[in-house]
C-alpha cells in the first residue's frame, strides 16, 4: 500500500502514532491496533455504526475493502486528542474521503486510544 504523509516538525509524538494507527487500519494490521487500542474502545462511524470493544473493531476492519493508496492531508494533536483527514483509494481506484477524531486515555505518550469518531464520504 502506498502511504503519503505530510511533512511535520517532528515535535509531536502523537502525530506519528495517529498516522501509524490509521495506516494499520487500512493495512488490516491488527497487532499494531491492539498495541494502541484500549480493550473497551468505542469507535463511532457516523451514519453507520458504533463499535464497542476491540473485538468488534477487529471484525469491522477485517471486513473493509483493501486499500491501495492512503493519503493524509493533515494530522493535528493537542493534549489527549488528535485528528486526521485525507483520502484513500481501493484497488479499483474508488476514492473515500475520511476524517478521524481520536481521544487517548490521557496525555501520556504511551496512553491507549479509548475513542474514535470517524466520517467517511
Amino acid at each position: 500500500m502506498k502511504v503519503e504523509i505530510p511533512a511535520t516538525c517532528g515535535n509531536a509524538p502523537r502525530h506519528q502514532i495517529i498516522t501509524d494507527v490509521i495506516t494499520a487500519v487500512h493495512n488490516k494490521d491488527i497487532s499494531v491496533l491492539e498495541q494502541w487500542f484500549s480493550e473497551d474502545i468505542q469507535w463511532e462511524i457516523i451514519g453507520s455504526a458504533t463499535l464497542v470493544g476491540v473485538d468488534s473493531v477487529r471484525e469491522w476492519i477485517l471486513a473493509t475493502p483493501t486499500t491501495d493508496t492512503l493519503q493524509f492531508f493533515s494530522v493535528l494533536t493537542h493534549g489527549k486528542e488528535g485528528s486526521t483527514d485525507g483520502q484513500s483509494y481501493n484497488q479499483q481506484q474508488s476514492v473515500t474521503h475520511f476524517s478521524h477524531v481520536l481521544k487517548f486515555a490521557s496525555a501520556g505518550k504511551a496512553a491507549k486510544i479509548k475513542e474514535i469518531r470517524s466520517y467517511f464520504v
